[in-house]
């Protein structure tokens, strides 16, 4: 039987390109491939670059967080080129936790990378933080076929269900190894087992026994080894459920 040091994982949410230079092969030598997200320009811009000079495989996208779409309007045509180039789209979605952009702006924003994946016929990576109902809303009157990510899935039973209708994929981050976290832990035993995936959220959200601290992609094997407590299920296991998930999402040949 594998260790938890010698499985393989994929990374479907590290933000590399906000490490700097304290990245290296060791950091991300436990994972097949994965997938770095642009949150504006400047990130999708070195999230493009990181990956086609990574010699690891890798995957990129663009988008416009949240907390930014205020600015899409001056930015749309740059933004709408680089997602030309991206193998995926996004980060967009709603964030009301904070409301860094007004909710008007971020439902704009919001629909407007939803029709361009949808265009393009791109994954499309959500960030969802108190914002559970106008997610599901928009979503429902979107015709979408696209795969569908909800990056960092925290919402618990009643919002699980919903959205398992909705036919998306759930990428579960090291906030499910918290004390704190039952409500996600018991919905993820709901999560059709085709739709989780998984990922760090790198360098944010550490999962225990790093809670606080600086995240790091070899990380992923602590919530994987959560996850597969959880559905009573070996690390082995999930690590290839999950990677086979994400070649589905991204159309990937094996």
């Amino acid at each position: 039987m594998k260790t938890l040091e010698d499985i393989k994982w994929v990374d479907t949410h590290c933000h590399l390109q906000l490490m700097g230079e304290e990245i290296n092969e060791q950091d991300i030598s436990n994972l097949e491939y994965f997938i770095i997200p642009g949150v504006d320009i400047p990130t999708s811009l070195k999230a493009k670059e990181f990956s086609l000079s990574c010699p690891e495989k890798s995957y990129w996208s663009a988008g416009l967080h949240p907390h930014e779409a205020d600015s899409l309007e001056d930015i749309k045509n740059d933004l709408q080129s680089l997602m030309m180039e991206a193998d995926l789209i996004g980060e967009t979605g709603l964030d009301y936790y904070r409301n860094l952009s007004s909710k008007e702006n971020q439902i704009r924003s919001f629909e407007y990378h939803i029709d361009i994946s949808k265009e393009l016929d791109k994954p499309l990576i959500i960030h969802c933080r108190d914002s559970f109902s106008d997610v599901y809303d928009t979503l429902s009157n979107k015709d979408t076929t696209n795969p569908i990510i909800l990056h960092s899935w925290t919402g618990g039973n009643k919002w699980t269900k919903k959205f398992i209708d909705l036919d998306v994929y759930f990428s579960i981050s090291g906030i499910v190894t918290y004390n704190t976290a039952h409500d996600l832990q018991a919905a993820v035993k709901k999560i059709p087992k085709d739709k989780i995936l998984l990922e760090t959220d790198v360098p944010y959200l550490a999962p225990q026994p790093f809670k606080g601290k600086r995240n790091n992609p070899t990380y992923i094997k602590y919530t994987g080894a959560k996850l597969a407590e959880l559905l009573e299920l070996t690390p082995d296991d999930i690590s290839k459920i999950t990677i086979a998930n994400t070649n589905k999402v991204l159309n990937r040949d094996t």
